[in-house]
């Protein structure tokens, strides 16, 4: 008895990008939060001098790593301008060829990249920092605080964690110039996904017609083990935005003490 085309039951979703996706958001209006709170508080020259250096070097370098990736001609980089009269600390200015379907999917690509690169930083500056393993970050995704192995970590090292945090984490945000220009992209990699869901299903329809073995045993395990990549890469990547998400919340909480704290002043 032949299977129905649409039964994909036996099969899980290959792509689990929902929660990255949503963590991304997050991440963008937590730093917006963050970078709120800290203007707030210290003042913009004050802030941008004490955290945007660190943060816009950040921001600005995964945009560079993302077009060399995806071959994008670099033609100027700012890292750092704290005078900016139009309120850009950084910029990167690029071109690619509009005809190559691989350079326009890498339009997306270069607007998400601070958003993923600074919640590697943030990872890494715990694990180098606060001794935080692979499996006690999934101890901090969870909430279990009791499984975190941060006790040990002196208090030097998590005030620099704190500063890499503040400063990366206050950057993790997209301008309108990190969006602009990335519609083809977008519409280029659904484009993309579309037709690699149709070719599969198509394949496993043809399969079934001809070869009805053929696509539990030649062709599930490549698709199970493509999966498996794709689910760790999401997890890895899940992990680290939520630590970004968790730092920046609190981080822009804790900064809105004082500013709370102050005594009203009396007109």
């Amino acid at each position: 008895m032949r299977r129905p085309l649409t039964d994909w039951s036996r099969l899980e979703p290959a792509v689990p990008l929902l929660t990255p996706v949503i963590l991304l958001v997050a991440m963008h209006w937590s730093a917006q939060f963050l970078a709120r709170q800290s203007n707030r508080l210290f003042g913009r020259r004050l802030h941008l001098y004490l955290f945007g250096l660190l943060g816009t070097i950040v921001h600005e370098g995964s945009h560079v790593i993302a077009c060399v990736l995806f071959r994008h001609r670099v033609h100027h980089v700012k890292w750092f301008d704290a005078q900016a009269t139009d309120g850009a600390l950084g910029s990167v200015e690029h071109s690619y060829d509009p005809t190559s379907g691989y350079q326009r999917v890498g339009t997306v690509v270069i607007g998400i990249a601070p958003l993923v690169v600074g919640a590697v930083v943030i990872l890494v500056s715990a694990q180098q920092l606060l001794g935080l393993t692979p499996e006690a970050a999934w101890c901090v995704s969870t909430w279990s605080v009791s499984a975190w192995p941060f006790d040990d970590a002196p208090l030097w090292r998590w005030t620099l964690f704190a500063y890499v945090s503040i400063s990366v984490g206050g950057s993790m945000h997209l301008s309108a110039s990190d969006v602009r220009g990335t519609w083809r992209g977008v519409v280029t990699l659904a484009i993309w996904s579309a037709a690699t869901v149709l070719a599969t299903a198509l394949l496993w329809w043809a399969l079934q017609q001809v070869v009805p073995a053929a696509w539990d045993s030649d062709v599930v395990p490549y698709l199970i083990n493509a999966r498996h990549l794709i689910t760790r890469i999401s997890e890895s990547l899940s992990i680290a935005m939520l630590l970004a998400v968790a730092i920046n919340t609190l981080s822009a909480l804790l900064l809105m003490l004082p500013v709370l704290m102050r005594p009203a002043r009396v007109r």
